[in-house]
């Protein structure tokens, strides 16, 4: 079954939570709204974001779009001064996150050039897009601007958690109630699940391993070789099979010998 991690955001209407109760209830990961449009800083996000971080919480930020007054790299700009003051673009924290649910004419134009602008203010490849199933189907056309760096959280209410109804291999978020409960949160408030390791988003997760190297080939000589017919059999250059056997002579090779054939 596919990763289901329960995590909340919060703006201002949240107040300060009890980040202990939250985590202590089973959520493990937060989105904070830090800034909308230009020159508007969230009054809680200072407070609610080191609150996150003593309870143990993986954080992230989120800028709320407002492409209907401002340029893509006006808003990025602005959030970027935030996330770099917070520490909070590097590896380690959630990706920043573009909220889109402002209209305006070109949408896609204006997503990607956000996108772009924060990249370049942070040096992060990895930017999370939020939006609603409708919007992914109907304004913002992500074909033209989700990349391997693009993260996609979809809001769709009504759904199975990690179930929206837009998903791609890009979908790793979703949001799936607006009224949620949650303990130590007074009121309401967005529940969501990763539908990836933490890990995945943060990238904070450990390079693979690399895979094993294949079985080492070998041939007996026989009656007659030579390294230079060996070396034609096997598409090696017959000096590398001496040098990987400690052949100091290539005439000096006896039938039953076994020889290394370098891959």
């Amino acid at each position: 079954m596919a990763e289901r991690i329960p995590g909340i955001d919060v703006a201002r209407y949240q107040g300060e939570p009890d980040w202990g109760a939250v985590r202590a209830a089973g959520y493990v990961f937060t989105y904070i709204k830090a800034t909308e449009g230009v020159g508007y800083v969230s009054p809680t996000l200072d407070a609610q974001l080191a609150g996150a971080r003593g309870a143990g919480m993986v954080t992230g930020l989120y800028h709320f779009a407002r492409p209907d007054t401002n340029s893509p790299q006006q808003d990025a700009a602005d959030f970027a001064a935030q996330l770099a003051r917070l520490n909070s673009s590097a590896p380690g924290n959630l990706p920043p996150c573009l909220d889109i649910e402002t209209d305006a004419p070109n949408l896609p134009a204006w997503v990607k050039g956000f996108i772009d602008a924060i990249r370049g203010h942070t040096g992060r490849n990895e930017v999370a897009v939020y939006a609603s199933t409708s919007w992914l189907q109907s304004k913002l056309a992500p074909e033209t601007w989700v990349d391997p760096g693009v993260f996609l959280w979809v809001a769709h209410y009504g759904r199975p958690p990690g179930e929206p109804g837009y998903l791609t291999d890009r979908v790793v978020l979703h949001q799936h109630a607006s009224d949620g409960k949650v303990p130590g949160v007074a009121g309401n408030t967005d529940v969501n699940v990763a539908m990836v390791p933490l890990e995945v988003l943060t990238g904070a997760a450990p390079p693979p391993p690399p895979p094993p190297p294949p079985p080492e080939e070998t041939y007996v000589v026989q009656p007659g070789d030579t390294l230079s017919e060996i070396g034609q059999r096997f598409g090696v250059d017959w000096r590398e099979i001496a040098r990987v056997n400690g052949i100091a002579d290539p005439d000096l090779i006896y039938v039953g010998q076994v020889l290394k054939i370098p891959r």
